[in-house]
C-alpha cells in the first residue's frame, strides 16, 4: 500500500525494469516513452498516427498494456479515416457504446462516420464527463478502450485524469479482497440495474485483477443489504479516488490523442474550462474475441465467471432519465 517502504521499493523495481525493457526494444522504432507517473500513463513520442510502421504499432500495443493509457502529441493533421485506421490496428471499432447500435438521442457523431463520437462543448452547450467512470460499464460488453483526439483544446483547463484499476485492487487488504472475490456489482443508468459485472475483473491479456466499480454507473453490490452495499462502495471510492499515487493527469493541446484501456483504468474529465470551446472526437475500441469482450473474473482454478445482462438489448439501448455519459 502507499506509504509502505516495501511496496514502494517493489513499484520502483517494476518501473525500472519496465523502462529498461522499453528503452531496449524501442531503439529500432524511433519511439521514445515519457512516463507521466511511475504506475500509469505515458506520452509516446516519434510516431505519426497517420503512417505508423508495424514495429511501432507492436511497441505501442505493449506500452498501452503496461501503462493503461498512452498519449500522442502533434497529431492534429490526421483525418477521421486515419484515426479509425490507427484504432483498427489494435481492435475492432464499434459505435459510441461499443457494439451497441441504438444510440441515445443526445449522442452526436460525425454525419458520414457514425463510428466517430463528437464530444463538443462551448459556452452555450457545456458538457464534460466530470465523474469517475469506466466507459459504458452499464453494458454487458463494455468497450475495450477508446482513442480520443483533441480537435480544439481550451486555452486552460479541461484536463483528463486517469486512475489505475490494478492498483485499486492491489491496495485492498487481503480480508476485503477475499470478501469481494466472486461478488458481482449491478451497473446501469438512471438508477436502473442493467448488467451484473464481477467486482474484481480479470484482464483477458495481462491476467491482472482490476477493481471494476465506479460511482457513475455502479448501483449496488449484488446480494448485499442496500445500506451495507452503499457503505462498502463509499469505502472503496474513498480509497480509490483519494490516492494520487494511483493517478495521472493529462493536459490537452490541440492535436493531442489519448488511448486508454477500459479494462484497466478509469477516467474523469475535469470540467473547469467554461466558457471556452473544446472539440474532442472519440473512436471506440471493442475486443474482436466475443469471450474476452465479456468481462469476467477468473478464479484460482482457472474458471471464468462472466458478466450477465439483466435486461433485453432493446431495454439496454434506451437510456432512462440519464444524461449522456459514456
Amino acid at each position: 500500500m502507499v506509504g509502505d517502504p516495501e511496496y514502494a521499493a517493489d513499484v520502483a523495481e517494476q518501473v525500472r525494469e519496465s523502462d529498461e525493457t522499453f528503452a531496449a526494444r524501442l531503439a529500432d522504432s524511433g519511439l521514445r516513452v515519457e512516463p507521466l507517473t511511475p504506475g500509469i500513463g505515458a506520452v509516446i513520442h516519434g510516431i505519426d498516427l497517420a503512417r505508423p510502421t508495424d514495429t511501432q504499432v507492436d511497441h505501442v500495443r505493449e506500452i498501452f498494456l503496461a501503462r493503461k493509457v498512452v498519449f500522442f502529441r502533434d497529431q492534429g493533421h490526421i483525418s477521421s479515416d486515419e484515426q479509425m485506421a490507427f484504432a483498427k490496428r489494435f481492435a475492432d471499432i464499434g459505435l459510441a457504446y461499443g457494439r451497441q447500435h441504438k444510440l441515445a438521442e443526445t449522442t452526436q457523431t460525425l454525419d458520414d462516420q457514425p463510428e466517430v463520437l463528437k464530444l463538443y462543448s462551448n459556452e452555450k452547450r457545456p458538457f464534460s464527463a466530470s465523474n469517475w467512470h469506466s466507459d459504458v460499464s452499464w453494458s454487458d460488453r463494455p468497450p475495450l478502450g477508446s482513442l480520443l483526439l483533441s480537435r480544439k483544446a481550451p486555452p486552460v483547463g479541461g484536463d483528463t485524469m486517469f486512475a489505475d484499476s490494478y492498483a485499486h485492487w492491489d491496495a485492498l487488504n487481503p480480508v476485503l479482497k477475499e470478501f469481494l472475490e466472486g461478488k458481482r456489482a449491478l451497473h446501469g443508468r438512471g438508477g436502473r440495474d442493467e448488467v451484473a459485472h464481477p467486482v474484481c475483473r480479470t484482464h483477458p491479456v495481462t491476467g491482472r485483477m482490476a477493481l471494476y466499480v465506479n460511482p457513475t454507473f455502479t448501483n449496488s453490490i449484488e446480494g448485499m443489504d442496500e445500506a451495507d452495499s452503499a457503505r462498502l462502495l463509499a469505502q472503496l471510492y474513498a480509497k480509490m479516488y483519494s490516492t494520487p499515487e494511483y493517478m495521472c493527469r493529462y493536459r490537452w493541446y490541440t492535436g493531442s490523442v489519448a488511448m486508454w484501456d477500459n479494462r484497466a483504468c478509469q477516467h474523469y474529465a475535469v470540467g473547469d474550462f467554461w466558457p471556452h470551446e473544446r472539440k474532442m472526437e472519440r473512436v471506440t475500441l471493442v475486443d474482436p474475441d466475443p469471450e474476452d469482450e465479456l468481462p469476467f473474473w477468473q478464479d484460482a482454478s482457472g474458471e471464468r465467471h462472466y458478466s450477465e445482462r439483466l435486461v433485453t438489448e432493446t431495454e439496454m439501448a434506451t437510456p432512462v432519465g440519464a444524461a449522456r455519459m459514456d
